[in-house]
């Protein structure tokens, strides 16, 4: 319940214009996009409140929610978070120009989508690809908001009795957007809900009969297993996405994905079928519509090279490990590529650390995961601490040195701070 005396001049704004707290978050959403033409800005009911009313004393936003909220509501961030003074503070019942204009912007796209008739889905396709390009690079908890917010404007089209009998591109983007959600989920560390997206995501492919989506759907369904202890159960859903015998870079993943959960179970012949199968497709793939909206949605050869190393660190002794756990750390050296993706590069560096551990390397592994530890925590997410944890198990079985006791308690305290949607 609101206080009778507004606590500061943004919560002052909020109650002259009988706006919610959601609503303040998503005017600044809004502002955000207007200002960087993109997505840019994810801020939480919770957290816009928080701001509002000094709920944790005085907190200073990070840049890009501070120009947002100015230009959302059209004064100082230090005026709109500061003590609310009603002889000072300038008149707070009138919207910005900027908020005028966000607002304008989405209900256009509305319109857009709710016209008789419609059966161009490019406003929402264009958005999916923003977001499908910015998830390997950016903080998971600024992608949230804006995706869900696309998986409700893609629901509200194909439950709309306009929505024309060929929506074949609608369900194609319903069904990719709810894929990266279930990606999404899985990096938070909640494989349920990762696995409940997905599956909703696979029904929506199969009625656009998008038989590539569909075997993406599944590398993702693969890779969540795998990542949850359930090899077996990845190599199910290899062998359904490859049930299409295409040739691209969706069955590239589910190949590489077999790999390495071969390769877990400790089955290194099927581990190396699976990687020579992989190098096969590579040689001779047919470009899908994946592949030009790019991002999360492709499987390039970097991230071919990072499962290979994966799949080898689960056989450390392997004579390839360490050649290959360098070639894939060499993929993500330059992170200004257009391939490059924050938790592969991770990846990586795990990898070239456990086969380090392997050959008694302890100063080099070290060395090998040092970046890692740098992550900001907005972007330690679920596979980047398993693998974390996993050099943790082998540096374990370590011979006991200063090194190794330093590395073992970086590890402690780097997985003890996972990414997590919570402040």
């Amino acid at each position: 319940m609101t206080s009778a005396a507004p606590r500061t001049t943004l919560e002052a704004i909020k109650i002259e214009r009988g706006l919610t707290w959601r609503d303040v978050a998503r005017a600044v959403e809004r502002a955000a996009s207007a200002i960087d033409g993109r997505r840019s800005v994810s801020l939480s009911e919770d957290h816009a409140r928080r701001l509002g009313t000094r709920a944790l004393g005085e907190v200073r936003p990070t840049a890009a929610i501070a120009r947002a909220l100015e230009g959302a509501f059209g004064h100082p961030v230090t005026v709109l978070l500061g003590p609310y003074d009603p002889a000072a503070s300038p008149p707070a019942g009138r919207p910005s120009y900027q908020e005028a204009l966000t607002m304008a912007a989405e209900k256009a796209r509305h319109l857009a989508l709710n016209m008789p008739g419609i059966d161009d889905y490019s406003l929402l396709e264009e958005e999916l690809r923003d977001l499908a390009r910015a998830y390997p690079v950016q903080a998971l908890p600024e992608l949230i908001n804006p995706l869900v917010t696309l998986q409700d404007a893609v629901h509200q089209a194909i439950l709309s009795p306009r929505r024309p009998g060929d929506a074949t591109q609608l369900f194609s983007i319903g069904a990719i957007t709810g894929g990266i959600l279930a990606k999404a989920s899985h990096d938070l560390g909640d494989p349920r809900a990762a696995v409940t997206q997905a599956r909703t995501a696979l029904i929506l492919a199969e009625q656009a009969g998008n038989t590539s989506v569909a075997s993406w759907l599944n590398g993702l369904m693969a890779l969540i297993a795998y990542w949850d202890d359930r090899p077996q159960e990845s190599l199910r859903y290899v062998d359904r996405g490859l049930a299409s015998n295409a040739t691209n870079s969706a069955t590239l993943w589910l190949q590489s994905s077999g790999a390495r959960a071969w390769a877990r179970l400790g089955n290194q012949e099927r581990a190396s079928e699976s990687i020579n199968r992989a190098n096969d497709i590579a040689e001779d793939m047919e470009p899908t519509d994946l592949d030009g909206l790019g991002g999360i949605l492709t499987f390039t050869g970097a991230r071919a090279a990072y499962y290979v190393a994966d799949a080898w660190s689960w056989l450390p002794n392997h004579p390839d490990g360490v050649a290959a756990a360098q070639l894939a750390v060499d993929a993500y050296a330059d992170d200004t590529h257009t391939d490059w993706a924050f938790g592969d590069a991770a990846g990586a560096w795990c990898d070239q650390a456990i086969v380090r551990i392997a050959a008694g390397e302890i100063d080099g592994a070290a060395e090998s995961i040092a970046p890692v530890f740098d992550l900001p925590r907005d972007r330690r997410i679920g596979g980047v601490v398993k693998s974390v944890q996993r050099v943790g198990a082998a540096a374990a079985t370590a011979p006991d040195s200063p090194t190794t006791e330093e590395l073992r308690a970086q590890i402690e305290a780097f997985v003890a701070r996972p990414l997590t949607m919570n402040p």
